[in-house]
């Protein structure tokens, strides 16, 4: 046993990545330190995306008010820590609006963000650096559990993979809940691994407060539920001494307790203080659970939900959701997409190229190891990371909502680790050219897309230039890049601009308006308007249809790209004349 623990966790030592404890810690400091600089520097320059005013001003609410009406598709804790710092600026909040009373989400959170339209630059940096935060405790959390697990030179490796990681970058600066949901499911399965491994009541009680915080954040942490079952019966199946049976069922069932617990406490405390009645828990829930009928989904999505308590009234619509699908772009098509949307190609394209091959250098070791291997012997860490990797790669499989690669962002921590594991024990020559080879490409390639993070594609992939013919979304335009058309438009004196603007963000308090371009041609059809057209990718490749087709434009050049989600075309300069189509109509 104690042979294979350490053919399975060995101390490289090499100049990039030593043991030494203070040249760890110096190499860790500059890791975390470097991803919290681009990650602050890139975010003051970017306007609001697509969900932050919403998930925002509802966060806010609920601080507020102790009402959960507004966006319940997602549970509160991300949206409220986001929050918790706007609670200094003293901010407009009128509750008793049309908007407010429907619990119409998006009118709610264009409202908030236009009544605070001069704080509006200082309360989203402040909300931003609240999931800035988050990003560096889970960089912290991958690396302390990897060194003590593994190596120092393994966690070292780990990390590396998470600072450079641009997809970690980007959406580990908004406030979404994608990088919560990634440290908490990180936490709650490495406290249940510890638990398991040497069962305790400390333990115990820790992985059930992360369990419930993960659950708190958002519904796709329900695969969390039969990640600590497999676990569990892996390691009965290793140590029935340590841990009954009984005694195993026991803590599985307290576990789920206690997070049920985390979660009610954080809607029941802000309800408790404003006097606010929630929604019962009745007998309702279970039956639409089940039905999975998409004229069920569909009957109550369309009447706003069920009116029961806010957590399970999201549930509900959460799997409603998935059920009816949801339509998106992939490769030129839209529509709902299959199991292949997320695995391979969001993440072929979107994961840095030496990454890529990092990856297949593990997974060149692992089939190496696992020749002749007695998996009942090997060390029940290896499982801790194997089996959520494989349990939420299988949830995103079977996911019909495919939206984005920020909705695959829990496998990441566990898959840098595994892999970097892995490649440590891997039988390569020159292992450290090798690897300081793929260091400086994975470096290079983060960097050279500063500060554009979340439109970053891979260079098989083509760049960023290339993306929209493979994805658009939240995966390159969220609406992000106003400021930088802002500052375009300024730097070029433009005299008339057709805006086709797909962002939420308050763009005219950034001195830029105009009609979309489609309405202008429709005043003259066939007449080349006299103005410069910026137009979103989202709408120049027709996932929002609202502002009209523009596929006669999509194989046009661009004048400009602002931050690649932004289309600039200088209409009345172009060499040749661009040729409209007749006749011309708003899509509307």
């Amino acid at each position: 046993m104690l042979r294979l623990r350490l053919a399975l966790c060995p101390q490289m030592r090499n100049p990039f990545f030593g043991s030494t404890n203070w040249r760890f810690w110096l190499i860790a400091l500059v890791l975390l330190s470097y991803l919290s600089v681009v990650q602050v520097t890139s975010a003051r320059q970017e306007s609001a995306t697509g969900d932050e005013p919403i998930e925002l001003a509802a966060g806010y609410s609920y601080l507020k008010t102790g009402d959960f009406r507004m966006n319940p598709e997602h549970p509160p804790l991300a949206k409220m820590f986001a929050a918790l710092p706007l609670l200094r600026f003293h901010l407009f909040f009128p509750p008793d609006t049309t908007a407010w009373s429907k619990g119409d989400a998006y009118s709610f959170g264009m409202q908030f963000l236009t009544t605070n339209a001069k704080k509006e630059d200082a309360l989203l940096f402040a909300a931003r650096c609240s999931s800035i935060f988050l990003t560096f405790c889970l960089g912290l959390a991958i690396l302390l559990w990897t060194r003590v697990n593994f190596s120092p030179s393994i966690a070292l490796m780990a990390l590396t993979l998470y600072a450079f990681d641009p997809t970690i970058t980007a959406h580990g600066r908004y406030v979404k809940n994608d990088l919560a949901i990634t440290l908490f499911s990180f936490l709650a399965c490495i406290a249940w691994g510890a638990f398991l491994a040497r069962p305790g009541s400390k333990r115990l009680l820790l992985a059930g407060l992360v369990l419930g915080l993960a659950m708190a954040t958002k519904y796709s942490a329900q695969f969390l539920l039969p990640v600590f079952a497999m676990l569990f019966a892996i390691r009965y199946w290793q140590d029935r001494k340590s841990l009954s049976l009984p005694h195993g069922l026991l803590s599985l069932a307290a576990v789920v307790t206690i997070a049920g617990g985390v979660v009610f406490l954080l809607y029941a405390l802000p309800a408790a203080v404003y006097e606010v009645k929630l929604g019962d828990v009745d007998t309702r829930i279970l039956p639409a659970l089940f039905d999975r009928s998409q004229s069920g989904a569909y009957a109550r999505l369309a009447a706003g939900g069920l009116k029961i308590h806010p957590y399970f009234a999201g549930l509900i619509t959460f799997f409603d959701h998935n059920t009816l699908g949801h339509y998106a772009y992939l490769l030129g098509s839209i529509g709902p997409q299959g199991w292949w949307y997320y695995f391979p190609i969001a993440f072929a394209v979107k994961t840095p190229v030496a990454t890529l091959i990092f990856i297949a250098f593990a997974g060149w070791a692992l089939l190496i190891k696992l020749r002749g291997s007695n998996l009942r012997s090997i060390s029940f860490s290896w499982f801790v990371l194997a089996v959520p990797l494989a349990i939420f790669g299988a949830f995103a499989l079977y996911s019909r909502i495919d939206i984005g690669i920020r909705h695959i962002l829990p496998v990441w921590p566990f898959l840098f680790i595994v892999c970097a594991a892995l490649v440590a024990r891997a039988p390569l020559r020159q292992a450290r050219w090798i690897l300081l080879l793929l260091g400086t490409a994975l470096v290079a390639e983060s960097a050279s897309i500063y500060p554009h993070y979340l439109a970053f594609f891979n260079i098989l992939a083509g760049g960023p230039s290339h993306g929209p013919k493979i994805l658009v979304d939240s995966n390159i335009d969220w609406g992000q890049d106003g400021k930088g058309l802002a500052a375009w438009v300024r730097e070029h004196h433009v005299s008339k601009l057709c805006l086709d603007y797909w962002g939420n963000g308050a763009i005219y308090r950034l001195g830029i308006s105009g009609p979309g371009l489609m309405e202008e041609l429709a005043r003259t059809p066939g007449v080349s308007p006299n103005c410069v057209a910026a137009i979103s990718v989202n709408f120049l490749y027709g996932l929002s249809q609202d502002r009209g087709d523009f596929s006669w434009l999509r194989n046009v050049p661009p004048d400009a790209r602002i931050g690649y989600s932004i289309y600039v075309y200088d209409l009345p300069n172009r060499s040749p004349p661009v040729q409209f189509p007749m006749p011309v109509a708003p899509g509307r």
